[in-house]
């Protein structure tokens, strides 16, 4: 299992995911899910994937190699000469066809599903920072100004935050604070998502990786959320106004032992 999620702001984009791998509990590695291209002033890309390890890698084999062919062959479609961003997911989506067409009947014949879902983000040139979510059939989804992030794989421990608290409006840097509580919740609460974390924040019109980093499992800013976000949430716990019981003026607890 894994989880990925990108957040788009007003300011930029943040992209955030796990490393942990998992075939079970005697078989967990650790594989960046993230990759970031770029081309200095033209474009910034930035994919995260979930699902079969053996077709996510194979999807990624796919797109290095029209990036090789790229440089050789100028009219050659790839990755990073894509006329936008929706072009770049629906040629990602066609990287994923192709892997389908080669493995999903072996792999189902086996037993496995054929699972993959990849975040595709960034911006080019002249043009709007989207984040668009590529299917395992090949199609997409936009994030929008009503709907401003999208997760894959293990999401749903970190959805709530970011329902409650998270919008197109929410400042970059604060957007960062948002998506590592998101991971924590998702950390905290399934054993198969983990540390190491990639986290790149994206600032709208630089087309420059900037802001990217690391989280290992001793990372001292991760813990320090961690507990800061554990002791928060108990302090608003005891400020919670408390529950009437009809018919009781006490509350639980208050009659002696």
């Amino acid at each position: 299992m894994t989880y990925c999620l990108s957040l788009l702001c007003r300011e930029g984009i943040v992209f955030i995911s796990d490393s942990r791998t998992n075939a079970g509990v005697d078989n967990i590695t650790i594989q960046p899910k993230m990759r970031v291209y770029a081309e200095k002033g033209d474009r910034v890309v930035c994919l995260m994937t979930s699902g079969n390890l053996s077709v996510t890698q194979s999807v990624h084999a796919l797109i290095e190699e029209d990036l090789q062919l790229g440089k050789a062959e100028p009219g050659h479609a790839h990755l990073l000469n894509q006329r936008t961003l929706f072009e770049t997911a629906r040629y990602v989506g066609t990287k994923i066809r192709a892997v389908d067409g080669m493995d999903r009947a072996a792999l189902e014949a086996a037993g496995f599903p054929f699972n993959i879902n990849v975040l595709v983000g960034g911006q080019i040139a002249g043009q709007k920072h989207e984040i668009h979510y590529v299917y395992p059939q090949g199609n997409t989804l936009q994030a929008s100004v009503a709907s401003p992030f999208l997760q894959i794989g293990e999401f749903k421990y970190g959805k709530p935050i970011l329902d409650r608290g998270f919008t197109f409006d929410t400042p970059l840097r604060d957007a960062v604070t948002f998506g590592m509580l998101s991971m924590e919740a998702t950390v905290k609460s399934n054993v198969s998502v983990g540390p190491p974390f990639d986290i790149f924040a994206y600032e709208r019109d630089s087309l420059a990786i900037i802001y990217r980093s690391r989280a290992e499992e001793d990372d001292a800013y991760f813990h320090e959320i961690q507990t800061k976000w554990t002791n928060g949430v108990i302090k608003l716990v005891e400020t919670m106004p408390h529950l009437h019981f009809p018919g009781v003026t006490g509350q639980p607890g208050d009659t002696p032992a």
